[in-house]
């Protein structure tokens, strides 16, 4: 048996996949066996000539099962 377990993330970059990979990026950095995500909502920051992307993320994994004792 397997359980799952999602948290929101929020990821920034210069476009929205950049800022999906960001989130995804960081989320390996903590969490193992990812399996899934999805984008939850896009927005974004314009100033001047820059735009920059914000996407919040729900990335799915699942919980290791391991031995107490």
């Amino acid at each position: 048996m397997t359980v799952h377990k999602a948290v929101d993330l929020v990821g920034t970059g210069d476009s929205v996949q950049d800022a999906v990979t960001e989130a995804l990026d960081r989320a390996r950095l903590s969490l193992e066996g990812i399996t899934s995500f999805e984008v939850q909502r896009i927005a974004g920051t314009v100033d001047g000539a820059r735009t920059e992307y914000e996407v919040q993320v729900r990335v799915w994994f699942t919980l290791l099962e391991r031995m107490h004792g």
